[in-house]
């Protein structure tokens, strides 16, 4: 079997430093964690090519130049800069309980959410202190290393349901299961929608919506759709908090290819 393109790529790692691409010297070094899990874990040697990234869209392809006590010293053959992909997907959203959250903001930085927003809401469980957003931080860098993504996804402050919905966007959204219809007369404004989503042409900002395990209040579905969110039901199924998140944002992905 032929080896895709990723499994054969070289490693990647984070340097947030790379060169300036018009300087004729070009050297960056690995951090210690970089250095330890290039030496040790993957046991790479002088000569060895890797990939490197600043998380903010530069690429590096480069060689190991030589170890040290604590750092990797590489030198760099070529540096690019790509743009940002389009649209901009920010993700608000209920945050699950134990490792689940982990797993979800993991998974949201693979399937390429730009910007994640825990969501406090009525029904809501768990709210992120801050050691929980440093790991939240640590996830969306260990997955844009694997997942080969170039900018890392953002991780905010914790904000409240009504605070999110002022947000700047270009298109809203507020996922409800596929049973749940909107109250009121937003089922009728919301119809064509909840059978399929078409993506305008030209849209740059998505506002994406992911209510708490026991649902959105009907007080919160009012006032979402009262400020232009369309209520999107994308399975016939309930979905975990992390599930809907992750399949929405690839479904959006998807359709704006």
């Amino acid at each position: 079997m032929t080896p895709s393109p990723l499994s054969s790529r070289p490693p990647r790692f984070y340097c947030p430093q790379l060169p300036h691409p018009r300087l004729s010297d070009r050297f960056c070094s690995l951090d210690a964690q970089e250095s330890r899990h290039a030496r040790k874990v993957l046991r790479l040697e002088v000569g060895d090519p890797v990939e490197l990234f600043d998380g903010r869209g530069g690429l590096a392809h480069a060689t190991i130049e030589e170890f040290d006590s604590s750092t990797t010293l590489c030198h760099v053959v070529s540096v690019e800069s790509l743009d940002k992909p389009r649209p901009y997907i920010t993700v608000a959203t209920a945050v699950p309980k134990g490792p689940r959250a982990d797993d979800m903001i993991n998974q949201l930085s693979q399937v390429g959410a730009d910007r994640v927003i825990p969501l406090r809401c009525e029904r809501s469980i768990v709210e992120p202190r801050i050691g929980k957003l440093d790991r939240f931080e640590r996830q969306a860098v260990e997955s844009a290393k694997q997942s080969g993504r170039l900018f890392f996804m953002a991780i905010d402050e914790p904000r409240d349901f009504a605070d999110v919905l002022t947000e700047p966007r270009d298109l809203a959204l507020i996922a409800t299961p596929g049973s749940a219809p909107a109250p009121g007369n937003a089922s009728q404004i919301n119809s064509d929608l909840e059978k399929r989503l078409r993506v305008p042409e030209g849209v740059g900002r998505i506002l994406l919506l992911i209510g708490p395990e026991g649902g959105w209040s009907d007080d919160e579905l009012r006032h979402a759709v009262s400020a232009g969110f369309h209520a999107w039901s994308f399975s016939p199924n309930v979905l975990r908090i992390e599930t809907a998140a992750t399949v929405a944002v690839a479904l959006l992905r998807y359709l704006c290819m």
